[in-house]
């Protein structure tokens, strides 16, 4: 039965106890439990039981290569279920939940390593060297890692990308896509891209000053799914979580944000804005909580010439006419014509100036040249 119950903590403080128990699992708060687990988990006495692992823990598990990786090496030793990838993962695991026991990250790397490095093997070293420390979600081969950033002389956190063969260029192709966004004044993770254009570095941006962790929460979460079903629901959904959980007095700009991420990924082509690339951020509840920065937006058009939106709206998946935008701005988001045409605009000028620094991009690889010619003839500068 011992194999079947974990720890579970909060920011190194113990919160409770998570069970499988009868093809269930159960999780239960302590007495002196101080902080939810989850926005969708009240504190309360009575337990919380699923069916399925309940969404919030299994909101970092490792997917695709990473957990490829991870199974592999330890399959011989257990069953690698999720309650084994918890206890292997979970005290490591990507943001404030942890599971099992609380283990200082004390190994590291220098930054400038990673991002100027002529190693080729440099990622799959890494990998070997932190992925049972990678409790992080997403099919694209990542790490997380602390570094040491010479420009803060800080040891920071950081997510780092690779890329395979089957999306050619995606470190060069989300670098791109998020310089766009920042470019159109949207908050985003501080992020680099290393010099031989192998590796996506981004800094994680739940970790506060004194090393205690944020709560963050993603839409599937917030909409009780299970990792699988990152591709259900729709954008007017994902409206209406902000407007629950966000208070008022932040509610109306972090509607305003999510309809500028929604506009530069039709304008960027990026058919992944799933689920679990909006989140909300918050200390203690839904008191002070507020939509997390944008991040993972990629051109997708580039791999999947007729590839379409990740979620629903107006009850279809497809690039919508401008006519569809402007309902779901004024109907979802509440926002005026003159919003919605400032915020068009400021799309469109992120695009021209992104589309600058793309032109001016120096590589002798032709390769490379010829991945930016297309990435740039996959945007759109209309709706």
């Amino acid at each position: 039965m011992q194999n079947n119950v974990l720890n579970v903590y909060i920011n190194k403080s113990l919160s409770g106890e998570l069970s499988y128990e009868n093809e269930k699992y159960i999780y239960n708060y302590t007495k002196d439990a101080a902080s939810v687990v989850s926005l969708t988990m009240p504190l309360r006495a009575s337990s919380w039981v699923s069916n399925s692992l309940h969404p919030i823990f299994e909101m970092n598990m490792p997917e695709g290569a990473l957990k490829e990786a991870i199974k592999n090496h330890f399959a011989k030793l257990q069953i690698m279920n999720d309650m084994n990838f918890l206890r292997l993962v979970g005290p490591y695991m990507l943001g404030r939940v942890k599971f099992e026991k609380i283990i200082e990250e004390k190994e590291h790397i220098e930054l400038d390593t990673i991002l100027n490095s002529s190693k080729e093997s440099l990622f799959e070293e890494l990998m070997d060297k932190f992925a049972i420390r990678s409790g992080i979600s997403g099919i694209q081969p990542k790490v997380l890692l602390l570094a040491h950033n010479k420009t803060t002389m800080k040891f920071e956190h950081f997510i780092v990308k690779s890329w395979q063969h089957d999306y050619p260029q995606l470190a060069l192709n989300e670098y791109f896509c998020m310089r766009a966004v920042k470019n159109a004044n949207l908050l985003t993770p501080e992020f680099y891209l290393s010099d031989d254009l192998s590796m996506f570095v981004m800094k994680r941006f739940d970790i506060k000053e004194d090393e205690s962790y944020l709560g963050f929460e993603d839409m599937c979460v917030l909409t009780g799914r299970g990792t699988e079903e990152k591709y259900s629901g729709s954008y007017e959904e994902i409206a209406r979580v902000i407007k629950d959980v966000i208070p008022p007095q932040k509610r109306k700009e972090s509607l305003k944000i999510f309809f500028k991420a929604l506009m530069m990924n039709h304008l960027l082509q990026n058919g992944d804005g799933h689920l679990k690339n909006y989140g909300i951020l918050y200390e203690n509840d839904f008191e002070d909580a507020y939509l997390a920065p944008i991040y993972d937006v990629i051109t997708t058009t580039v791999y999947i010439k007729k590839d379409i939106p990740a979620l629903k709206l107006s009850d279809g998946k497809l690039w919508w006419k401008e006519k569809t935008y402007k309902t779901f701005a004024k109907l979802s988001c509440g926002l005026s014509n003159k919003e919605y045409d400032d915020i068009l605009q400021e799309c469109k000028n992120a695009i021209a100036v992104t589309k600058k620094e793309m032109d001016d991009f120096e590589s002798e690889d032709a390769k490379v040249l010829e991945f930016l010619k297309n990435l740039r003839e996959c945007w759109r500068e209309e709706i």
